[in-house]
């Protein structure tokens, strides 16, 4: 199955899969903040302003990426507001 995104959003893929992480609580007022990740663009928003194309890497905001789950489907995505930045060699 596929999601075709709507609203501005990116359907995105992990490039790397982060090594198994102890779980960490986040409290109000707190100064730690989930890194940014990796990830590749599978899909985008027909009404998407900024130039991405499928397949390109971009670094998001770690705590933006939701999960969409339909099924036994899974689907990560974030508005495209939340892309820092297109990764390069």
């Amino acid at each position: 199955m596929k999601l075709e995104p709507r609203n501005k959003r990116l359907v995105l893929e992990v490039v790397k899969k982060e090594e198994e992480k102890k779980e960490e609580l986040f409290f109000a007022g707190s100064t730690k903040r989930p890194d940014n990740v990796a990830y590749r663009v599978v899909d985008r928003a027909d009404d998407c302003t900024i130039s991405i194309a499928i397949g390109q890497i971009v670094l998001v905001e770690g705590n933006m990426v939701e999960e969409a789950k339909f099924g036994e489907n899974t689907f990560l995505t974030c508005k495209e507001n939340f892309v820092i930045g297109l990764l390069k060699d």
